[in-house]
């Protein structure tokens, strides 16, 4: 049976994929090529998912552009979002203003 997939990673440098629909904690995050992860937690759809350990202060990285900084521990599974990230899009936009 063909595994039908549920997330999204848009390049392969990306250590976050993004949830295409709702998926359930335990359930099996699976992109369109490769294996799949264990979702840790439920992750609603268009939310991201850690695809390795991110550790406390690093980049949180999506279609190859830093969108933010690991505020705590994220591990494999885990959703990311304001709990766990401090956005770099301030950052980005004072960067531009300079």
């Amino acid at each position: 049976m063909e595994q039908v997939a549920n997330m999204v990673v848009l390049t392969a440098g990306d250590n976050v994929g993004i949830a295409v629909r709702d998926i359930a904690a335990n359930e099996t995050a699976r992109a369109t090529e490769g294996g799949g992860i264990a979702a840790i937690e439920a992750i609603p759809q268009g939310h991201k998912i850690a695809l390795a350990p991110v550790a406390a202060g690093d980049a949180i990285i999506r279609f190859s552009v830093p969108v933010g900084i690991a505020t705590a521990a994220i591990p494999t599974g885990a959703l990311v979002h304001i709990h766990n990230v401090r956005s770099r899009y301030l950052d980005n936009v004072e960067d531009h203003y300079e």
